[in-house]
């Protein structure tokens, strides 16, 4: 399982992002396995297309991916305050390294800051 940060699915819903044939090249390149996002990265994704009112042309991008939500429990307040507090990301960015290293997946992301904390908690990350 790879678990999917916002700058990977706005750089592939967005063929202007700077990112967008990386991540294109990376979800084509390992598509054979399931991407996962937490609620608030995919939310944070849709921010723009929900602005822009094109939500529903970004969901045809996106969904294609067959991306599995991952959903939040109780039990999970603690270990994700424990990565908060322990790599000083912010909320989402904490929440995409707890849900890895929950499911035991690893983490892809355009973000050099969310690459080098996943990593120093020895998560596989793919960086684009």
């Amino acid at each position: 399982m790879i678990v999917l940060d916002t700058g990977i699915l706005i750089a592939f819903a967005n063929p202007e992002d700077a990112h967008h044939r990386g991540a294109t090249r990376f979800l084509s390149e390992f598509s054979g396995e399931p991407f996962s996002v937490t609620p608030i990265t995919l939310a944070e994704a849709l921010i723009h297309p929900v602005r822009a009112d094109i939500v529903g042309e970004t969901l045809k991008v996106l969904m294609p991916l067959g991306l599995d939500v991952e959903d939040m429990r109780e039990q999970d307040a603690v270990p994700l305050a424990r990565v908060r507090a322990a790599t000083g990301l912010k909320m989402p960015d904490a929440l995409v390294i707890h849900t890895a290293e929950r499911f035991g997946g690893s983490v892809a992301t355009t973000d050099a800051r969310l690459a080098a904390a996943a990593e120093s908690r020895g998560l596989l990350v793919h960086q684009i």
